[in-house]
């Protein structure tokens, strides 16, 4: 069994002293502790220091991180990452909240923790789509902007009757040949309007 820390700031202009005095304070050396300087916006499989310790941490290791906000921002992220770790039968400890994903509190904490991570889902689905009603309904052109303006298309078509390869039309047009693949093979009016 081995013991690791966890420290997480989001920039160099961060210090992330007292986050290593804690972890200091519960017996770990330097040595155990791994650190990131990367937003917690970002998953956690992603940053660098937290990807590393997922390859090196084996079951009945100890994870210790001073806050749980150190885990990550967003709840459906550190849920994930408690999930991965309870699989490898990782205990967790966030020292500021007294958690260990080992006792009967902590495995309660892991359900109210995972409740509110799918009631932020329902709420940020549920404001994805009120938005995206709202763009249509005031008239809003949803998604990228198209690569071929009509005239472009039209001569797009008129190439491919013709029978130049979509990869010649898509050079000609400075586009991807799949682009032009997927003009082609949508069901257009013969000729399109300018």
């Amino acid at each position: 069994m081995k013991r690791y820390g966890y420290v997480r700031v989001s920039t160099d202009h961060q210090s992330t002293d007292a986050q290593l005095l804690t972890l200091r304070n519960e017996g770990l050396a330097d040595d155990q502790i791994i650190q990131d300087v990367i937003s917690g916006g970002v998953p956690a499989l992603m940053r660098p220091g937290m990807s590393y310790l997922l390859d090196i941490i084996k079951e009945g290791d100890h994870l210790i991180a001073d806050k749980l906000d150190r885990l990550g921002r967003d709840t459906v992220d550190i849920i994930g990452l408690i999930r991965i770790l309870n699989k490898r039968h990782v205990n967790l400890r966030i020292l500021n909240i007294g958690v260990e994903t080992n006792t009967p509190n902590g495995r309660l904490f892991l359900t109210i923790l995972a409740g509110f991570a799918e009631f932020e889902r329902e709420i940020i689905r549920e404001r994805t789509l009120a938005g995206l009603a709202a763009a249509r309904e005031a008239g809003k052109q949803l998604g990228r902007k198209p690569k071929l303006n009509l005239k472009q298309k039209t001569h797009a078509l008129e190439l491919a009757r013709s029978g130049m390869s979509n990869r010649k039309i898509a050079n000609i047009l400075d586009v991807s040949a799949s682009t032009i693949q997927r003009l082609t093979m949508t069901k257009l009016p013969h000729k399109l309007p300018l």
